[in-house]
């Protein structure tokens, strides 16, 4: 008896091979626009997710950029909160495809036609956002994710864009 079950897990130990899945929360970096830091809460229904970013706007895309009266011409403040929805590809269920959309705050320094010293000029718009997320299966803590999103301002310019997205790595836990 003990033997047949020795047999029967030692065949069941292939198929059970740990999957890298997503933990409860995940923090980590990316590169790209907003750049920084970044916290994510993987809700319990393993579909939804909740991040917050916080870090530098206008750095890729737009760092000298026309805007009202006058032009930023540097790299500003950023911090927005998106909530994601997350499915597994049918290629590999160790890749994610995500998307999801949320309100975004940004601060830069604008400086006018009229003026060499620059005013501090916030925004606050919706973003939204699309990308993929990898789960190495050799590494269960980590994943690796590339997304491309839109910026749209709603105060105090209406509808003025700005493209986002970047890479990055984030630590599951």
């Amino acid at each position: 008896m003990l033997k047949r079950l020795f047999l029967f897990l030692l065949l069941l130990t292939p198929l059970s091979t740990v999957k890298a899945q997503m933990k409860d929360w995940a923090a980590g970096f990316r590169v790209g626009e907003p750049g920084g830091f970044m916290i994510k809460r993987y809700l319990p229904n393993g579909r939804n997710a909740v991040e917050f970013n916080f870090g530098s706007y206008g750095g890729l895309w737009g760092t000298n950029r026309s805007y009202q009266n006058g032009s930023f011409q540097n790299i500003g403040f950023s911090m927005n909160a998106l909530y994601l929805w997350h499915r597994p590809t049918l290629v590999n269920s160790d890749l994610h495809y995500y998307y999801g959309a949320g309100p975004q705050f940004v601060s830069r320094n604008l400086f006018t036609d009229n003026s060499i010293y620059p005013e501090t000029k916030r925004g606050l718009g919706a973003a939204g956002v699309a990308g993929m997320e990898y789960f190495p299966i050799d590494a269960p803590n980590l994943s690796f994710f590339a997304e491309l999103g839109l910026y749209s301002e709603i105060l105090p310019n209406p509808f003025f864009l700005h493209i986002q997205g970047g890479l990055g790595v984030k630590v599951n836990f």
